[in-house]
């Protein structure tokens, strides 16, 4: 098979920040031996045509100045219509580029099937080529699409619109299958398919620098973007409600944002500064050593405006090394952390609950083996990136055969 794959959410260089969901599900299918094609947007600094381990990458140029491309990346087109209000003013430019690279390279390439990452404004472009041209195409919703932009009005035509003529959408979670069939998605041709989560290398070295520099103290994780929604002051409040009574703990942030500031002026009012580290932005690899050192993962997740947390890519992370997650009921998160089971599960923003579960995960050690047990079981049945490429190949075989019945 010859895949072309539209997305916005792409490395732009190895190191880099962006979520390495849509990389993964091209390397897994590349050494399958899927011809994979991936049409991005070109940022600046990055290249303009690479190999990435067996897969083709084209970036796309949709401005210029070349600096002035600040519509993707950097925490995504969301984020930065917050941050950047004019970025959306690169919107037109963007969708035509994209357009006329897809049916470009669609002449040049010759896929079989299209894949198009997210319902706008890759699966509206993904449309339009494949009807044109009368390929299959397949849709992926990630949740930002559904959960981040608004259901009526233009963009939920648009929404609409591109599932209505995808010929199969795939999800990454029972919370994003309900909204894209409360869009108006067919239910027989929605498929849930989890993304692929970053399973980095544990290096023995690296955990062991941390126990290093921070001692065999008990260590509470958060990893990812220090934004409201990924309910990082809360955590704050939590840690310093309990952090007392769990001799030595610490308070682990890896990962970066717009809210860094406020955590640093929160831990200072709550009185734990030091107790609390802002590591940064770290690599893959040192993020699955970070979970393997920590005692704890912490996803305290809450919704802001009509964004939820769709899936939740940490939680499978930390699972997969053994790490126990205490996580909000949000979202797709209950798909992975059946509360007692698989993890322990509390009210979004409930802090006193989140403070409670900390201190239970340190001190019941039965309940800790058995729910580390059960998640690693969950994540190589359910979650395993060779379960999730077979799902996706499945729905590939599927489809390009019915089209051509």
């Amino acid at each position: 098979m010859r895949i072309l794959m539209l997305t916005s959410v792409f490395p732009r260089w190895p190191g880099d920040a962006t979520p390495p969901f849509v990389q993964n599900l091209c390397e897994l299918l590349a050494r399958d031996g899927v011809e994979v094609m991936v049409l991005a947007p070109h940022s600046r600094g990055s290249a303009f045509s690479e190999l990435w381990n067996a897969v083709l990458v084209k970036r796309h140029v949709y401005f210029w100045p070349l600096a002035l491309q600040k519509l993707c990346y950097e925490g995504g087109m969301l984020v930065n219509f917050k941050e950047r209000p004019w970025s959306k003013l690169l919107l037109p430019f963007f969708f035509l580029s994209q357009l006329v690279a897809a049916f470009y390279f669609c002449f040049r390439f010759k896929p079989d099937l299209i894949h198009s990452h997210s319902l706008l404004p890759q699966g509206f472009t993904g449309v339009i080529v494949s009807r044109l041209l009368g390929l299959p195409h397949v849709t992926t919703s990630h949740g930002n699409d559904v959960f981040g932009l608004k259901a009526n009005g233009f963009m939920g035509m648009l929404k609409r619109y591109s599932l209505k003529h995808a010929g199969a959408t795939t999800v990454n979670s029972s919370a994003t299958r309900e909204a894209v069939l409360a869009l108006g998605a067919t239910a027989d041709r929605v498929h849930l398919v989890p993304a692929v989560a970053n399973l980095g290398r544990v290096d023995p070295n690296v955990v062991n620098s941390i126990e290093k520099k921070y001692g065999q103290v008990p260590k509470v994780l958060f990893v990812g973007r220090f934004i409201e929604e990924k309910g990082v002051l809360d955590l704050l409040r939590a840690f310093a409600s309990i952090h007392s009574q769990i001799a030595g703990a610490e308070c682990f942030f890896v990962g970066d944002g717009p809210l860094r500031y406020e955590m640093e002026a929160l831990a200072a009012d709550l009185g734990i500064v030091k107790s609390v580290d802002l590591v940064g932005w770290q690599s893959g690899d040192t993020v699955a050593s970070w979970m393997a050192a920590a005692d704890v993962l912490v996803v305290p997740s809450k919704p802001v405006g009509t964004w939820q947390e769709a899936q939740g890519l940490v939680v499978i992370e930390a699972m997969s090394v053994g790490t126990p997650v205490i996580a909000s009921r949000i979202g797709g998160i209950p798909d992975m952390v059946e509360d007692g089971v698989t993890g322990r599960l509390f009210p979004a923003g409930d802090t006193e609950r989140l403070g409670a579960l900390i201190v239970e995960i340190f001190t019941n050690n039965k309940q800790r083996a058995r729910m580390t047990a059960a998640a690693l079981t969950k994540v190589s049945e359910r979650y395993s990136p060779d379960a999730v490429a077979r799902l996706t190949e499945q729905i590939y075989r599927d489809y390009i055969i019915y089209r051509t019945r």
